[in-house]
């Protein structure tokens, strides 16, 4: 495993330590985005990859749809299934679905912790002839004194940190949109999906 590796296995694996306070600090989704989801989904039944402790999935679920969460820590599954979610806990890549489709997999800030060939095929076996896939990444910046802060703290206290902190919001926009463009070209390669839209 590389360094690169190794620290952002590190990173996905801290979340948990702090699983009330990652749900009541991170943002929920637009609602027009939501009922975007719900109309471009062919059918009921969402496996949500990564869903952490459940922040899209309880969206999902009130705006109608069944929900289950795949999430690979335990911690975070268990504070997800406290506020009504079903969650399986496993790495989405070798979760095994047990035969079961569904009409959407959703990935809400995880695809970028997925192993991309791995998890291609397994959202390819897990989505019903006519399924989706969405991917969604929220965009956040800083201003750019507090940027240039936060650049240069990280820079001293944790440089073989994977992720860079503190970027402005163009720079922020720019990187989300070069990564949807990114996965979606990798789900096209597949010959499995077509359609790509952001």
């Amino acid at each position: 495993m590389t360094v690169y590796k190794e620290a952002a296995e590190r990173l996905a694996n801290s979340f948990g330590a702090e699983a009330a306070r990652y749900d009541r600090t991170r943002p929920a989704y637009p609602g027009e985005l939501i009922a975007k989801i719900v109309a471009a989904t062919p059918g009921p039944r969402v496996a949500e990859v990564g869903c952490g402790t459940g922040v899209l999935s309880r969206q999902l679920q009130a705006a109608g749809l069944d929900v289950l969460g795949v999430e690979h820590d335990e911690r975070m599954a268990g504070f997800a299934r406290g506020t009504g979610v079903t969650v399986e806990a496993a790495k989405f890549e070798t979760w095994d679905p047990a035969g079961r489709e569904f009409d959407a997999v959703v990935a809400g800030q995880s695809w970028h912790w997925v192993d991309a060939e791995a998890g291609l095929a397994q959202a390819a076996r897990v989505l019903r002839p006519g399924g989706v896939f969405v991917a969604l990444w929220h965009v956040f910046g800083t201003p750019e004194p507090i940027s240039e802060a936060f650049a240069a703290a990280y820079d001293k206290v944790a440089p073989q940190m994977p992720h860079r902190v503190g970027h402005s919001y163009d720079e922020a926009f720019k990187a989300y949109q070069e990564r949807c463009v990114r996965t979606a070209g990798e789900f096209a390669g597949t010959g499995e999906f077509s359609g790509a839209e952001q």
